[in-house]
């Protein structure tokens, strides 16, 4: 029992401490008392003996009185001084050696009060004072006695005690040890046993030679054994099943909080109080809100950011539609049925966009209600673009067919000479090509969008063949709408897929045609320009027609827009379109500058090929008419 010999030896320890404490209190105070009696005995024979040297004035008998005195153990300093206090004589004692001191005539001892002899502790030292007397008072004599023999008394007691406290202590531990050995070795067995115990796996205690309250002890520690093995058993089985669910939780919390994260869409959440809880970076760009501006805030503090955002914040119904009306609701582990009505909300600011909202309620604790946002500017304007393409497209399909209708429905009703017969076919012909360049230009749009250059053929394709072949493929006239083709010697190739280059450029030059009704010079001038450090070839078209007002050249690119709208030029208003869907497909652009009565210059532009190609064919050199 260890615990007992750690009992048995503070109990000696603190008897013995007090005594000790006791004995050093009694003897400190014996040896003060003596040395107050010995420095009192020693003031009072300097002051009887320097009475006569004081009235004598002999200074030099005093130094002798004080220097024979200053022998006596434990002085420090002994100073004798007149009655103002001035010091007569004055020795100290330091290692042994005795040496005089001489004060200044200025320093004066402060005698005491009294009159008569006292004593006085201070913090190193005992102070001595005592009036020279011969009928007056001549002075008094002060004596500096030290008080290191308390301290060194101490010392001697308290090592005594500490040696006695150890010789106790050491006896007494040996003496219970020798007799609780053996009960000793049994608890010791007992407590690294019990200290094993969560180690063990079902393992019992043998049996000991002990007293019965120690076999108790063992067979407790034998059954707690046997359980906890049992309970360790159980409890693994159930810690592999909570890891397993914390492990799916965790990868479905992640999983959320990617998919919450990186969704396109925006996602607002609402925790138990109806507080805004979350917030999704998708949200935050299609509002150009702030986090901090709506986490924590209340639906009515989110939805007036929002109708401060609405394009018309009146006539949007607010938040409160979009979580109305929903019968099912989602719980904790489930997922919505179906989607609620979405309930869109049109921005005017960071930027034109619509929105649908669409709320969704929850029974689950952390999240009472979830609000989907998603940007659909994109679908509205595809929508848009998709009704205004069929009313273009229906609009410019029935202009030719109504005629071909009307014409032959005459020639059907109605006889006509050979001229007249001939001149409605012609003109039902020339609707007919109206109508097929019409629905070409559609089906190529179409093939276009549809595609995004994944069937273009890339490769490196020279300008002067291909402006020649081009031009005699069209069979403009030479004499209405003189054509010259400037393309200078060493012009790198342009890396286009060739047919659609060709159809670009056929576009282009039938435009220059078409809006000169009045003929006059075509000019196509290629070169090359560097954009951003890389090099493109460029092709630009100039005619001296009709022109356009900067209004209608902004316009130009758009489906089925046509500068004239007086239809006597034809055309469905696509041919722009489609250069414009091909050359940026290529990587390279398109600008236009046209000014009204003075005709009109399309400069389009195409990546050039790193290896310049010599002119094949037509060599049109500077200034060559084709």
């Amino acid at each position: 029992m260890p615990q007992l010999a750690l009992l048995t030896a503070g109990a000696l320890l603190i008897s013995i401490g007090l005594h000790a404490a006791y004995m050093l209190r009694q003897q400190r105070e014996v040896s003060r008392l003596a040395i107050e009696r010995q420095a009192g005995a020693l003031v009072s024979t300097l002051a009887v003996a320097s009475a006569n040297p004081i009235v004598t004035g002999s200074l030099d008998a005093l130094d002798d009185l004080l220097v024979r005195s200053a022998d006596f153990p434990g002085i420090l300093e002994l100073r004798i001084a007149d009655a103002d206090g001035r010091i007569l004589s004055h020795v100290t004692r330091a290692d042994g050696r005795v040496r005089r001191v001489f004060d200044p005539p200025a320093t004066r001892l402060a005698p005491p009060a009294m009159p008569g002899p006292m004593l006085a502790a201070e913090r190193d030292r005992m102070v001595a004072w005592h009036p020279v007397k011969a009928g007056a008072l001549l002075g008094w004599v002060r004596a500096d006695v030290s008080n290191t023999a308390l301290d060194e008394i101490g010392k001697r007691i308290t090592m005594t005690t500490v040696v006695a406290t150890l010789l106790a202590v050491v006896g007494s531990s040996l003496l219970l040890l020798l007799f609780l050995r053996r009960p000793m070795r049994a608890l010791e067995d007992a407590r690294r046993f019990a200290v094993d115990l969560h180690q063990s796996e079902g393992r019992l205690l043998p049996a000991l030679v002990a007293p019965a309250e120690i076999e108790d002890v063992t067979a407790a520690l034998n059954y707690a054994s046997a359980k906890l093995h049992e309970q360790r058993q159980q409890l693994a089985r159930t810690m592999e099943w909570l890891q397993a669910e914390e492990r799916i939780t965790r990868e479905r919390t992640e999983q959320v909080d990617t998919i919450f994260a990186l969704s396109p869409d925006g996602l607002v959440s609402f925790d138990g109080k109806g507080r805004v809880k979350l917030v999704n970076p998708a949200f935050l760009r299609m509002t150009g809100l702030r986090a901090t501006e709506i986490v924590g805030r209340p639906p009515a503090e989110l939805e007036r950011l929002l109708r401060e955002l609405a394009e018309n914040p009146e006539q949007w119904p607010g938040l409160g539609v979009c979580f109305a009306g929903q019968e099912a609701k989602v719980g904790a582990g489930e997922t919505a049925a179906g989607e609620g009505p979405s309930h869109p909300l049109m921005l005017r600011r960071p930027r034109g966009a619509v929105l649908d909202l669409v709320g969704v309620n929850s029974t689950a604790a952390a999240v009472s209600r979830l609000l989907y946002v998603r940007d659909v500017t994109r679908e509205m304007e595809v929508d848009r673009l998709k009704s205004e393409f069929l009313a273009h497209a229906a609009h410019e399909l029935r202009t030719p067919m109504a005629s071909i209708y009307g014409f032959t429905e005459l020639l059907m009703s109605q006889e006509f000479d050979d001229a007249t017969r001939r001149d409605l076919l012609a003109t039902i012909h020339r609707q007919t090509e109206w109508l097929i360049e019409i629905i070409n230009e559609l089906l190529d749009l179409a093939r276009i969008e549809a595609r995004r250059g994944k069937d273009f053929r890339i490769e490196a394709v020279p300008l002067a063949p291909l402006v020649g072949d081009t031009v005699a493929a069209m069979n403009i006239d030479p004499a209405r709408w003189p054509l010259v083709a400037h393309i200078p010697d060493g012009l790198p190739a342009a890396r286009a897929d060739a047919a659609k280059l060709r159809q670009v450029l056929t576009n282009v030059l039938s435009n220059a045609v078409k809006y000169s009704p009045a003929g006059g010079a075509i000019d196509l001038r290629c070169g090359t320009r560097e954009i951003e450090g890389k090099t493109f070839v460029e092709i630009a078209v100039a005619d001296h027609g009709i022109g356009m007002t900067p209004e209608q050249a902004a316009r130009v690119g758009e489906r089925f827009y046509r500068a004239d709208s007086s239809g006597n030029i034809p055309g469905a208003g696509l041919g722009v379109t489609i250069v414009k869907e091909i050359v940026e497909l290529h990587g390279g652009g398109f600008s236009l500058r046209s000014t009204l009565g003075a005709g009109t210059t399309v400069t389009l532009w195409l990546p050039a090929d790193v290896q310049p190609h010599a002119p094949e064919g037509a060599v049109p050199g500077n200034g060559n008419n084709l």
